[in-house]
Order: structure tokens, then sequence, then C-alpha cells
């Protein structure tokens, strides 16, 4: 009953005293913790501004990419540059004229021991290609330790001048003047080209142009036709046509203007037919009038 004692007595909670100051604990822990994290914020006025901080990751970008750099630089002096296996130890030169092989790898400046990926391939082709007689220039590395040089010269059809005694400089199809030779007297004599003109000059303006047009064409032609018109001499000093003056004795005169080949071929069929004359005329002109012109039938 009431006054049992072996009834347990209620359960009460802690003292007043000691909740209160747990209250006053929580309080006080809560106060800290709002002053700890005012205190860890940056103050407003130190923020850094968006365009600062772009400049800063740019120039950040910039010391990396430069970095970057540098090491495939290095890296590539060591693989390559630098590389002794890249050293070269052949020059391989084909050419498809006359001049020896020897002389353009001279022509190059290229020295053996070289490393391969030092040499500027466009200076080699360059300087290949400034001597008159080199039309095309190619240059190519053939690793590891080779380098090629492929030649087209340029070919002589006509020959002028008369230089260091009985030597004759010879001109190819565009005009330039590519060298001197005494052997090559079976090419046509060009008469009237200007005198002062020298190694490396271009004479293809004006009537000289025009009768190298006419022999470059003549090349062109079928076997059987380049005998009936066999150049030996072209004279350009006539303001108004060419004088071709053929193996065989007889004179041409064909005029400056005009398709070449077109000319050409009325020539020929003018003088496969004077072959039937009794006597063969000694001169044809194929100009619009003259004492000596015969019409194509």
């Amino acid at each position: 009953m009431y006054g049992d004692r072996n009834d347990e007595p209620m359960k009460k909670g802690p003292p007043k005293s000691q909740r209160v100051k747990r209250k006053k604990s929580k309080t006080i822990s809560g106060g800290l913790l709002q002053v700890n994290a005012k205190a860890t914020a940056a103050p407003a006025g130190l923020a850094m501004p968006p365009v600062i901080a772009i400049v800063v990751m740019g120039l950040c970008c910039l010391v990396i990419a430069w970095g970057l750099g540098r090491g495939v630089g290095g890296w590539g002096r060591l693989l390559f540059t630098e590389n002794d296996r890249f050293n070269l130890q052949r020059i391989e030169a084909r050419t498809d004229g006359v001049i020896s092989e020897a002389l353009f790898v001279q022509w190059s400046g290229v020295n053996l021991n070289e490393n391969l990926f030092q040499i500027n391939l466009n200076s080699v082709r360059t300087e290949l290609e400034s001597h008159p007689i080199v039309r095309r220039a190619v240059v190519r590395r053939k690793l590891p330790a080779n380098l090629e040089i492929i030649i087209n010269e340029r070919v002589p059809i006509a020959r002028m001048g008369q230089v260091d005694g009985n030597m004759s400089w010879l001109v190819d199809a565009e005009g330039i003047i590519i060298r001197k030779s005494v052997r090559d007297q079976h090419l046509p004599l060009l008469l009237g080209a200007p005198a002062e003109a020298t190694l490396g000059d271009d004479i293809s303006r004006g009537r000289s142009g025009a009768a190298l047009e006419v022999l470059a064409r003549l090349r062109e032609m079928p076997a059987l036709k380049r005998e009936l018109f066999e150049v030996q001499q072209v004279n350009v000093r006539h303001p108004d046509f060419l004088e071709f003056r053929l193996r065989n004795g007889i004179t041409v005169f064909l005029p400056l203007e005009g398709d070449a080949r077109a000319r050409l071929e009325k020539a020929t069929r003018i003088l496969d037919e004077n072959q039937r004359l009794d006597p063969p005329r000694n001169e044809i002109s194929i100009l619009p009038s003259g004492p000596n012109h015969i019409g194509a039938r």
C-alpha cells in the first residue's frame, strides 16, 4: 500500500541547478561556434576581383605550356636532332641529264655526318635550283642516315653566240641560257639573239622566244616531219618574220605570230610537195604575201 517499503520511489530528473547549467553550456557552446565561424570567414574587402583571377589563371596556363614546350623540345633534340643514329652517311643523287651526280652533291652544300633533321631541305633545294641547268630539284630524307637528291635538268634546244673560242651558249625551250658547250653543234644556231646575254639569262621575250617556241613544238612532231624541217640555223633579226635555214639548203620563212604547231604543219606539207617539184624551190614562204609565198594545198 501507500506506505509499503518494498515500493520503489518514483524516479526524478536531475536537480534544477544542473538543468540550468546544461542550458547555459549549450548557449555558451553555440556562442563559441558562432564566433569561430565568423572568425574563419574572409573579409569582404579581401575577395579577388574576377578580372584579376582570369589573368592569374591565364599566366598559370602560359607557365605550364612553356614548361611542357621545353620538355617536348628537349625530348625532340634527344630523339632526333642530337641523335647520332640520324647522322648523314650517304647522299644519293640522280639526274635525268648529262651533269655528273657528284657535281650536284657538291652544289647541295651538305656534308656527311650532319644530322638529317638539322638539314634544311628547302634551303638545299633552293641552292640546287639556283644553277641555270637545274629546272627542278627534289630533296628528301631517307631514314635513318641517307639524303636523296633528284634533279630534272633543262634540255637545250638551240645554241647561240660564241664564248671561250669555239664554244656556244646552250638555250632551253623556256629561253634560259643553261651552259656553254663545244660538243652540241647538232643544235640549231640562233642568230640575232641578244649579244650581251650570258649564263642564267632569259631570252624568251621577243623574236628569240618565238623562234624557240617553234623549235620546241618541232621536237613534238613525228619523225618524218622533223626530217623534212631539220633546222640548221634560225635568224631572228627581221622584225616581221622568222628565217629558218634547213640542213638541205632550203630557207623557210614563217610568220612571227600564230600557233607554232599550225605553222609547222603548213610548212611541212609544202616541203613534202616541194620534194616532187623539178627543180625544187630553194626558198619557201608561208607569210601572208611575198614573192616566195606558196599556199598550202
